[in-house]
């Protein structure tokens, strides 16, 4: 993994928020806090999409961590994406510590950097989290404002849930706390009582706040401690209501079997991917009973989304799904896998690291990314265009051997090698010079093949006209649109 460096400022001075008047129940851990929480500062630059030659301006943001260990520090994965540079404040010392970023898991939404031992005056205070859903309790959060005041603020446990992290696909296990005195989202630590139960992720305009929970927290570092981290189960397969009657009798299933729901689909990655079929209904899975919506009651949050199952176990364990399957009941067992982002036929996001493309004779070629296509807006369904959204709805969790990527053409730089072509854009690459295209570095192959041919020939689907690229204007018309355009580099592929 590719190690970044970070630095980790200390200044002295705290101003600490005194509690409310008549809870004398609730307990500050304000003092017990100041050696367990730093504050970041970080630098992130990202890419164009629509130019990806191009880095985007360096933004900053910050974010709240926590001391896990001696010298590691906790924090949302989501304040390291794209990271360029990072600082942080620590109470009680004024000077800058080093620091490696150790693991970014996107998936889980967690990231753990480490400290420079030889460089913090002494070591951090690990806390230690606690697996508490105290429903309804009044929580405090913690977290150290860039001039090195420590603050708290206040919500109450409304429910658990299982929803879709902003930084992956997947669904995962969150607390939601409602009326919180504070917007919180960036990392900050939430106690009840003296234990602290999760970090904030996400917060809305609603006084709500999102928090990744102690048995996310722990499971996390535990793998990451064991060393070669694998990380936790994604869902191979999408599922819909089982609900109509008709539906159930057409499965042949006996009205004594109220609950399961049905597989509508199954992936070509992640779990059940590879021994579920569509047309399966879910029983059981791990000894849960599923209702008709997919759910399961859980012994401490109450009722949840089935991926909780899955998603809550780590890469390599099993999981037993019982299911109802042309007329029978069977019972089959699966290990948990998970794969990332840049494994999808359009990749939920392609963070860390440069898009993938080529330009050639003035067309600029690229990978299909969902990132890309919130380029046209955040309502994908109704503001991409439609035939790409196709992919990413109905196709993302389906590469195969003869297509790992979507490519597309996605506009043309005028030049004079491509006069009557300027129009194109927004289509999907069929073939280059005959090969069928899988992914964006089958493009550099392709160009070498029929070395006896005067041109290169681009065709695409939905008959979208091919374009014909003449092999001998194309070294001047590449360094035309180089010096145009300031595009250094003509071409960017993943190993």
């Amino acid at each position: 993994m590719k190690r970044q460096m970070i630095y980790i400022a200390v200044m002295a001075g705290a101003v600490f928020a005194p509690c409310a008047s008549g809870a004398a129940a609730r307990i500050d851990l304000t003092d017990e806090m100041k050696d367990s929480i730093v504050f970041l500062e970080t630098s992130a630059h990202g890419y164009d999409l629509s130019e990806p030659w191009k880095n985007r301006g360096l933004s900053r943001n910050w974010a709240c961590g926590c001391a896990v260990g001696a010298y590691e520090v906790l924090t949302t994965a989501e304040n390291v994406v794209n990271l360029a540079f990072a600082k942080a404040l620590r109470y009680g010392q004024n000077e800058f510590v080093g620091a490696e970023l150790l693991v970014v898991d996107y998936r889980s939404n967690l990231c753990l950097i480490r400290l420079d031992p030889n460089q913090l005056s002494k070591p951090l205070k690990p806390l230690t989290f606690v697996a508490e859903y105290p429903k309804g309790a009044e929580l405090d959060s913690y977290w150290l404002s860039a001039d090195s005041r420590l603050f708290n603020g206040r919500g109450h446990l409304d429910r658990a849930s299982v929803e879709m992290t902003r930084t992956s696909h997947g669904q995962r296990l969150r607390y939601v706390i409602a009326n919180t005195s504070q917007r919180t989202g960036k990392g900050e630590v939430y106690c009840a009582g003296e234990s602290p139960i999760g970090i904030a992720c996400w917060s809305s305009r609603d006084k709500e706040a999102g928090l990744i929970p102690t048995e996310t927290i722990n499971g996390f570092l535990e793998a990451v401690r064991k060393g070669d981290y694998k990380g936790f189960g994604e869902v191979g397969f999408a599922i819909s209501e089982l609900l109509d009657p008709a539906m159930r009798s057409f499965l042949k299933m006996p009205a004594s079997l109220g609950g399961g729901t049905y597989v509508a689909d199954v992936y070509n990655l992640g779990t059940g991917s590879d021994v579920l079929k569509k047309g399966d209904v879910i029983l059981r899975i791990d000894g849960h009973g599923l209702d008709p919506h997919g759910r399961f009651e859980h012994d401490k949050y109450g009722w949840l989304s089935f991926d909780h199952l899955i998603t809550g176990k780590a890469v390599e364990e099993s999981v037993l799904f019982d299911i109802w399957r042309e007329g029978r009941k069977e019972k089959i067992r699966a290990n948990v896998k998970n794969f990332k982002a840049s494994e999808m036929l359009v990749p939920f996001h392609e963070f860390d690291r440069q898009p993938e493309y080529v330009v050639t004779a003035g067309f600029v070629l690229q990978k299909l990314t969902r990132e890309y296509m919130k380029e046209f807006g955040d309502d994908l369904a109704g503001e991409a265009p439609s035939h790409l959204y196709h992919y990413y709805r109905d196709l993302a969790f389906k590469p195969t051997d003869e297509r790992r990527d979507v490519v597309i053409l996605s506009y043309v730089l005028p030049a004079p090698i491509n006069l009557g072509y300027t129009g194109l854009g927004q289509i999907v690459v069929s073939k280059f010079n005959g090969m069928k295209i899988r992914s964006v570095a089958d493009i550099l192959e392709a160009q070498k093949l029929n070395p006896q041919s005067k041109y290169d020939v681009v065709e695409f689907e939905l008959n979208s006209p091919s374009i014909v690229i003449s092999r001998e204007q194309l070294p001047a018309a590449n360094q035309f649109v180089s010096s145009n355009y300031g595009i250094e580099k003509l071409s960017n592929v993943h190993p």
